[in-house]
C-alpha cells in the first residue's frame, strides 16, 4: 500500500531491525530512508512516542536477552556484539530498562516487560495520515477560553466550517488571550447536544489559568478530571490542512470499534483535539483526539 509515512515508518523500521548488531546512528538511517533527520525523529516519535534512538538501545537489550539465557559467553562479549562498547555501558542500560543487572538476571531469571520491534499493523491510513490508539490517559482538571460557535454538521461536512473557524481563531483571535498556559497548543472542544439535532457546539480555545486575562467576548469552560482514549492523527501536510474528511476514519473507529468495548460513564457527550503547533511543520501535522470514558 503506497501512503508515504507508513512506507517511512516500516523502512525505518526493517532497516534498524536489520542492522542491530552493527554501529547504527542518526546520521546513517536518516540516510537510508532519504529524510532529514529532524523531519524522521519528528514522524518516528509521533508514531512510537518513543526516541528513535532509544528505540535501537532497547531493542538491543530486549534481542540480548537471548544470549543471557541460551549463550555462556561472556557479558563484556554480549555488550560488544550489542554495539556498548563495553560492559559498564551494556550494565547500566539493562539497570535502567529492568531494574536489575544482566548478571543477576542470568543467574536468576524472572519474566521482564520488553519492548518489541514496533508493529506499524496498528496504524491505519486517513486520506494523507495515519491514525492510531495512544492511550488511555487520566488528565487532571483544566480551563479552556475562546468563541463558541454552533456547526450544522451538514455544512461542515461539505465546507470545513470547524476547520475554517479553528485556523481564524489561533491567527486571528487566540493573540488577544494575554497569558495562555500553552500559547502553541490549540484545543478544539466539541460539545454534542442530547438529542442530537444535526449541529454541535464547537469551541476553537487554548488552554488558560488564573493567570490569563480572556477577552469579554470569548468563553471559559472548565473540564473536571476525566479518563480519557486518546488517539492520534498524524500526516504529511500542515496542521491548518486537517479537515472532518482527515478526522473521520478515527471517528468511526471510536465510534464502530473502541466505543463498545468500552464502559462509558458520561453526564454530557464531548470531545476534544490538541494541536500543539510547535510539533508541527508545513510538512508535518500531529492531532490528538480526547474522547472522555468518566469522571474522576
Amino acid at each position: 500500500m503506497d501512503h508515504q509515512l507508513l512506507e517511512t515508518i516500516n523502512e525505518t523500521t526493517d532497516f534498524i531491525e536489520t542492522h542491530l548488531l552493527e554501529d547504527l546512528n542518526l546520521d546513517r538511517i536518516a540516510d537510508h530512508v532519504s529524510l532529514s533527520k529532524f523531519h524522521l525523529l519528528r514522524i518516528w516519535k509521533g508514531a512510537t512516542s518513543t526516541g528513535l534512538m532509544e528505540y535501537v538501545r532497547r531493542r538491543r537489550i530486549a534481542q540480548s536477552l537471548g544470549d543471557l539465557i541460551h549463550d555462556r559467553t561472556s557479558i563484556d562479549f554480549i555488550s560488544s556484539k550489542y554495539s556498548f562498547g563495553c560492559e559498564r555501558t551494556y550494565t547500566r542500560a539493562f539497570k535502567d530498562e529492568f531494574n536489575t543487572s544482566p548478571s543477576k538476571w542470568r543467574r536468576n531469571p524472572i519474566p521482564l516487560q520488553i519492548l518489541d520491534r514496533f508493529n506499524a499493523n496498528f496504524l491505519q491510513i486517513a486520506g494523507d495520515g495515519l491514525i492510531f490508539f495512544r492511550s488511555i490517559t487520566v488528565r487532571p482538571p483544566f480551563s479552556i477560553a475562546g468563541l463558541e460557535f454552533t456547526v450544522d454538521e451538514r455544512d461542515n461536512r461539505e465546507n470545513q466550517t470547524a476547520n475554517r473557524l479553528g485556523v481564524d481563531f489561533f491567527y486571528n483571535s487566540r493573540p488577544r488571550i494575554i497569558n495562555p498556559v500553552d500559547k502553541d497548543t490549540y484545543i478544539g472542544y466539541t460539545t454534542v447536544p442530547s438529542p442530537f439535532e444535526g449541529f454541535t457546539f464547537y469551541q476553537p480555545s487554548v488552554q488558560v489559568n488564573a493567570a490569563s486575562i480572556i477577552p469579554p467576548d470569548m468563553n471559559k469552560k472548565q473540564l473536571r478530571a476525566y479518563k480519557y482514549g486518546v488517539f492520534t492523527y498524524m500526516g504529511s501536510h500542515r496542521p491548518e490542512d486537517i479537515t472532518s474528511r482527515s478526522l473521520e476514519g478515527i471517528w468511526a473507529y471510536v465510534s464502530d470499534v473502541w466505543m463498545p468495548t468500552v464502559e462509558i460513564d458520561l453526564k454530557e457527550c464531548f470531545h476534544f483535539e490538541s494541536i500543539n503547533y510547535a510539533k508541527c511543520s508545513k510538512h508535518y501535522c500531529e492531532c490528538d483526539l480526547y474522547y472522555p470514558i468518566t469522571a474522576l
